[in-house]
């Protein structure tokens, strides 16, 4: 249901987004962290989950609102370089930031609530019980970052 509203809005409104289904989603992933590897980058993995997200909503028009308010911001404030795509089940939408930092993701989520603030409210709350990011690869146990010269620095 939220798949094919989320088409809905990015097709009503012409938007510039391109979702991957979640099997091509999951590959982009795999691609991204070899890249990331291979030139000492980073990105931000982003989930956005459709039952935390409605539950924390009043009801269908608020959940509504927000995924216009999410698409929308999406829209203005991807880069080209940015993918999005379903999770698997469809459980929700999947955002890489890539070389990125959490940074990318905070500015997003403020557009995204600021949106939302027009016409639902304040739903910080909201992206914080919806949503999980994080930076790869810094999120990877025993992770040590390059020294800025690009030599690693010793564990």
């Amino acid at each position: 249901m939220m798949k094919k509203i989320i088409f809905n809005g990015i097709k009503n409104h012409k938007y510039d987004l391109i979702m991957y289904p979640a099997e091509f989603f999951e590959l982009r992933i795999q691609e991204e962290i070899v890249r990331t590897d291979e030139y000492k980058s980073s990105f931000v993995y982003v989930e956005m989950d459709f039952k935390k997200i409605k539950a924390s909503l009043r009801d269908d028009e608020d959940e509504l609102a927000f995924w216009e308010a999410a698409l929308r911001s999406m829209a203005i404030k991807k880069r080209g370089s940015d993918v999005l795509g379903f999770l698997q089940d469809d459980a929700g939408v999947g955002l890489l930031l890539l070389d990125s930092k959490m940074e990318g993701w905070i500015r997003l989520q403020g557009r995204i609530s600021e949106f939302c603030r027009l016409t639902i409210g304040d739903i910080s709350s909201t992206i914080q019980k919806g949503t999980r990011a994080f930076v790869y690869p810094a999120c990877i146990k025993d992770y040590v970052a390059p020294k800025p010269n690009g030599e690693e620095q010793p564990k």
